[in-house]
């Protein structure tokens, strides 16, 4: 199992890598774009790409012609765009408010979070935490994410860094 989930890993780690670059989201937004998740840590079992801005300035039109350029330049099956500012945000927190897009292509999922107050979000520090996770850890957490696609993949990082699951056997 480990040199198979490391294997996948490093192939869709390519994927979304070279999927990220024909996005090319930096000039599609006025704001730069940052990786986050599991493109970011390395540790990808999904074809699911996260990224995210410091946007305090969006705007839904600026936004939806930012997706238009997207749009030219994948083909895109479904573009689901959210509001959730004021008391549609997801947490009672006001620097959660957001723009919300998630875009799906005949193969990638690709979330889009537009943060409209700029504080420190915790996504880019837990995705370098993960990669700077031991190997067995890093094989484990594959592994879990992999049986357990069903879970939340930050339960799963939890108890793997934490030490809350034992490392996976050698088989």
């Amino acid at each position: 199992m480990s040199l198979v989930a490391q294997a996948l890993a490093l192939a869709l780690q390519a994927e979304a890598q070279s999927l990220y670059t024909q996005l090319d989201l930096a000039t599609a937004f006025p704001w730069p774009p940052v990786l986050i998740g599991s493109a970011l840590s390395g540790l990808m079992v999904d074809r699911d790409l996260d990224i995210m801005f410091d946007a305090p300035n969006a705007t839904a039109p600026t936004i939806l012609k930012g997706l238009t350029t997207v749009a030219t330049r994948v083909h895109l099956l479904t573009a689901d765009f959210r509001d959730e500012r004021s008391d549609r945000r997801p947490t009672p927190a006001l620097t959660d408010e957001r723009f919300y897009a998630v875009l799906h292509t005949p193969t990638w999922k690709i979330d889009l979070t537009f943060w409209l107050h700029v504080v420190d979000h915790p996504h880019v520090a837990d995705a370098l935490r993960l990669k700077a996770a031991t190997k067995e850890q890093r094989l484990r957490i594959l592994q879990l994410k992999a049986e357990h696609r069903d879970r939340n993949s930050s339960q799963i990082y939890a108890a793997v860094l934490d030490g809350g699951v034992p490392p996976a056997s050698s088989t």
